[in-house]
């Protein structure tokens, strides 16, 4: 392995940590940011759904938002990423999710199972397709699989 696949996988690694805070930030230009204009999506219908380009991601995202009274009513933690580089500008990669909601508002469509108390919203995995355009690395593909509560596949 060469420095510059060493300093490819702690970019791709670092993206998927800047995507998550700017989820849970609701910073959509940050968001933005880290997809390609073609991406695509695969959420379990639960999550959204299957979903192409960046404007109906988006879309999806200030829908979620919407629920959201501040920054940081979701949590994602990111943890055990694997990234393939697969050329000089593609890669791939899996990491697990643990997903929280630290805010709840009773009859709101990001609650937990037993509300407040239960902050955990989901385990899952987190499948990526990962491209390197005008030098910075973007999500091409994201594919998330739950384990917990329900696994959807």
């Amino acid at each position: 392995m060469t420095l510059e696949d060493l300093i490819a996988r702690e970019e791709i690694r670092q993206l998927r940590c800047d995507y998550s805070t700017a989820f849970d930030t609701i910073d959509e230009t940050a968001v933005r940011a880290n997809f390609a204009d073609d991406i695509v999506c695969h959420y379990p219908v639960a999550f959204g759904g299957a979903i192409t380009g960046i404007e109906a991601v988006l879309e999806l995202f200030r829908a979620t938002w919407a629920n959201c009274k501040a920054p940081l009513d979701t949590v994602h933690f990111i943890g055990n990423h694997s990234i393939e580089l697969t050329g000089p500008d593609t890669a791939k990669g899996h990491c697990l999710l643990l997903d929280f909601v630290t805010r709840q508002e009773e009859g709101s469509p990001i609650a937990t199972r037993g509300g407040h108390d239960n902050p955990m919203l989901l385990i899952g995995r987190y499948d990526d397709e990962y491209v390197r355009v005008d030098g910075k690395w973007k999500f091409k593909t994201i594919r998330l699989m739950t384990a917990w509560p329900m696994r959807a596949e």
